[in-house]
């Protein structure tokens, strides 16, 4: 099960259909070349239903990060906002559409951050899995 790489792969396919030029990263950044779209998941949460046929509920807390260059002015960064909320809107996910909820954007430390709920049913058999697929992509694990 790779469901969190999926999902990945699918928020990057939608920066790309806006913005070619970006750089896309995710879980860490080992050498940063602009402009770039850094992704990850800081938190989460699994409700499991308690009839086991049914699927699993599974919240994302997630970031975007956008940085145009080394020292970039707030007004550059400002500038991409649309582009990470209409890539976080109705995007290609496993055969289907998922949105963003909840987006906040701020600028921190030279980037324009972007956090966003995201809200997943999963059917996994073997919970340990998903759990050890989420752990490694939580920032700084």
């Amino acid at each position: 099960m790779d469901i969190i790489v999926d999902l990945k792969n699918a928020i990057r396919k939608s920066i790309y259909e806006l913005d070619k030029t970006v750089n896309f990263n995710f879980e860490e950044i080992q050498t940063a070349t602009y402009p770039y779209v850094f992704f990850y998941i800081s938190n989460y949460r699994i409700i499991e239903h308690i009839d086991p046929t049914r699927n699993a509920k599974l919240d994302l807390q997630c970031v975007l990060e956008y940085a145009s260059e080394e020292n970039p002015k707030n007004a550059d960064l400002w500038s991409y906002e649309d582009n990470l909320r209409l890539a976080t809107k109705n995007f290609e996910f496993l055969n289907t559409k998922l949105f963003a909820q909840n987006l906040t954007f701020k600028i921190v430390d030279g980037v324009l951050q972007m956090t966003f709920d995201l809200t997943l049913y999963v059917k996994e058999t073997d919970k340990t899995e998903l759990m050890k697929e989420l752990q490694m992509t939580i920032k700084g694990a």
